[in-house]
């Protein structure tokens, strides 16, 4: 593979143009006759934004111009000139400064590599990328293409990446490990906000952002805002509040995960062939061209939904890594489950809302009990839960707990977790998990799935500014300060709490009935309560709207088919994930694709033991791994039967060990905790999946 990032800026603009204009006449692989290709044409729904071509020194797809070295050795402090007024360079460099842990594996075992960066090429990869968008209505769904330089015309290739959780087209790990593993490959990469991105739209001054992160006023640009809308009702009596695309869209964009994928695969074919092709025909099409799907968490779902939407065979394979999955409590599919020596049993089906909900019901009272006595070792933020007590003695107050100490009280709530699918060896996690999480986690599912909008004010939760006083800070509204709107699109995932850095929100949901005034959900309290107890009030009424006829169509409309169309599949999943439970997700999929294609089936399922939805970092260096190594595994695996035949691993539980220590001073990782995904599994790590039943091993 030629990586042309040494020589000057000169020097690689002349080889693009040459490497560019090349005709296709000598690649007789591609070329049908003249009369059996069709005109390449422009989709009716597709808009070309902005072209960009880097040098691979100044700037480059994968790092905005920092290089691997500067991103792994420190943290690099944001700069803009003008604050109000960034650039779309600035604002781009924002979104992928993301600080490299080396110490979890990655730059050795995944993404980029450490060993062979240098001064002069420091991972940085040189070309084109286009921004484009889906306009169909009220309805846009940005796009990213990145075309690398050497983008192998002969064996050519596409990687189509929905982006992770509710965030846009510049995530910067979809872009440095997902996009690498396609750059690197001298693939196509394209990727797709799948209907959310990271939009977020000012309702006091109708402000909105563009496909290029760039701040537009609604009455001057409408038609380029990713995200608009107006409001007539409650929201216009609050101040210094926003509204957010997954939120109050009212489009519940999930239904068409799949088909956004498809999307941007069509968008990719026909701007490689407007770039590629000597004359109008497109020359690159679904026979010639592999396309695979790399998706994690939310995209991880999209991933299978844009296998189980492609009827024309344009996909070639899916790796999907924690997929935030759903299937209907269908009583005509029996689904069963078999752990370890235990009996097989029915397969019991939850939807994501309704244990996310249940969890914000008892979480914050069970972080009482989830602390270092019990697992012997600190765990993460149990100590932010202040007023946990509280809630524990407001749950019992309404009927939802029986036990009259606050020590029964949690310990009833830490059982009530279990039973509902929560295991007690990832119980650690949840109280670091629900302080980032919190209610915002529920709520943006709930109001999606109800299409519900900004001023239907869904159960008294609005988006808000928060103060961010360090000395006497209690999370109520405030004018935003520490950062200006302009850009926030470079600090916004799409999911809330938006931050300016580890510990500073600056924006987050809040409980517009606190009798003190609306306040985040850590320092809130319920309607008529003068003690704060998370507004225990909000957390049941969003569990109350699960039984709403709108909610419920919502969520029969994202549930998944678990028809692949025989698309070769790797599922990873993390067996401590608590964000997603695999009961629920991967494990539930997989037997329900059994069930569906039965011996058609091309789908394998990796469960990864010391793996959950978090990354091997800080504050879980020493008990979790980085599940991207074995995401980006998997992708080799599929590439090689691609290429070489290879036949594809079995269905297995990975072993994979902790780094163990004391927290932030776990050893490097080594290949002794990254234990490899095998092609023939061993008889006590293989995974039976036939017939809707999925027979796990013994768990270590």
């Amino acid at each position: 593979m030629i990586k042309l990032k040494n020589i000057t800026t000169y020097i690689v603009f002349f080889v693009v143009l040459s490497n560019y204009s090349i005709s296709f006449a000598n690649y007789s692989p591609l070329i049908k006759k003249n009369d059996e290709l069709p005109i390449n044409s422009q989709p009716a729904w597709l808009e070309i934004g902005k072209s960009f071509f880097y040098d691979g020194e100044s700037d480059d797809l994968a790092t905005a111009g920092y290089g691997f070295s500067q991103l792994s050795q420190i943290k690099v402090k944001n700069k803009f000139v003008d604050l109000q007024n960034p650039t779309f360079t600035e604002l781009k460099r924002a979104r992928l400064n993301r600080y490299i842990d080396t110490k979890d594996g990655e730059g050795e075992f995944f993404g980029f590599k450490k060993q062979s960066l240098t001064p002069l090429f420091d991972g940085r990869i040189a070309g084109t990328e286009i921004q484009a968008v889906l306009v169909n209505g009220d309805e846009r769904v940005a796009f990213l293409l990145q075309v690398p330089l050497d983008f192998d015309k002969n064996n050519p290739c596409i990687i189509a990446v929905p982006a992770t959780d509710s965030d846009g087209i510049y995530n910067a790990k979809d872009i440095q490990i997902r996009g690498l593993w396609g750059l690197n490959h001298n693939c196509a990469v394209v990727y797709n906000d799948k209907g959310l991105g990271n939009t977020i739209f000012d309702l006091d001054h109708q402000d909105g952002f563009r496909v290029d992160g760039r701040k537009s006023h609604q009455d001057e640009n409408n038609n380029e805002l990713i995200f608009n809308l107006s409001t007539t009702g409650t929201a216009k009596n609050y101040l210094n509040r926003y509204a957010i695309k997954q939120l109050h869209s009212k489009q519940n964009p999930e239904a068409k995960w799949g088909e956004y994928v498809l999307n941007s695969i069509e968008f990719a074919f026909y701007q490689l062939n407007e770039m590629f092709s000597p004359t109008r025909e497109a020359i690159l099409n679904k026979n010639n061209t592999y396309v695979l799907v790399y998706g994690a968490a939310d995209g991880g779902g999209a991933a299978l939904k844009a296998g189980e939407f492609d009827k024309e065979g344009i996909i070639d394979g899916i790796v999907a890594v924690n997929p935030q999955i759903q299937i209907s409590d269908d009583p005509n599919i029996p689904l069963f489950i078999k752990r370890g020596t235990a009996n097989i049993a029915p397969l019991k089906i939850k939807s994501l809302i309704d244990y996310s909900s249940y969890g914000a019901l008892y979480i914050p009272c069970a972080a009482l009990e989830l602390n270092e006595m019990t697992f012997g070792t600190r765990v993460p933020e149990q100590d932010a839960f202040f007023f946990a007590e509280n809630r524990c003695a407001a749950l019992q107050k309404v009927g939802l707990l029986a036990q009259l100490t606050p020590k029964e009280q949690a310990k009833e709530a830490l059982e009530k977790l279990y039973q509902y699918g929560w295991t007690p060896e990832m119980a650690y996690q949840l109280p670091y998990y629900y302080h980032v999480e919190s209610i915002n986690y529920p709520y943006k599912y709930i109001s999606e799935y109800g299409r519900y909008g900004v001023d239907e004010h869904l159960c008294n939760y609005s988006v808000a500014s928060i103060d961010t006083d360090e000395l006497y800070y209690e999370g109520s509204v405030e004018p935003l300060t520490k950062t200006s709107f302009a850009a926030i699109w470079a600090l916004n995932s799409g999911s809330l709490p938006i931050k300016v850095d580890d510990r500073t929100i600056v924006i987050d949901l809040v409980n517009d009935t606190d009798p003190k005034g609306a306040h985040r959900e850590f320092f809130s309290r319920s309607k008529g309560e003068s003690d704060v107890d998370y507004n225990l009030s909000g957390a049941i009424c969003l569990r109350d709207k699960l039984s709403e006829r709108r909610v419920l169509d919502g969520l029969a409309a994202v549930t998944a088919t678990g028809k692949l169309n025989q698309i070769k599949t790797i599922i990873v999943h993390g067996q401590l994930n608590v964000k997603n439970l695999p009961d629920y997700s991967s494990r539930a999929y997989a037997a329900l694709n059994s069930f569906v294609e039965g011996s058609f089936s091309n789908l394998r399922y990796i469960e990864v033991e010391n793996a959950s939805y978090l990354s091997g970092e800080l504050p879980f260096d020493n008990t979790l791994v980085a599940l991207d190594y074995y995401g980006e595994s998997a992708m080799n695996w599929l590439w090689s039967n691609l290429n070489s035949n290879t036949t594809l691993p079995d269905s297995q539980m990975i072993r994979a060990k902790a780094r163990e220590g004391e927290i932030g001073l776990a050893p490097s990782v080594t290949k002794a905790n990254l234990v490899p995904i095998v092609q023939t599994a061993k008889q006590n790590d293989y995974i039976r999946i036939a017939n809707g039943t999925i027979e796990l091993p013994i768990a270590n």
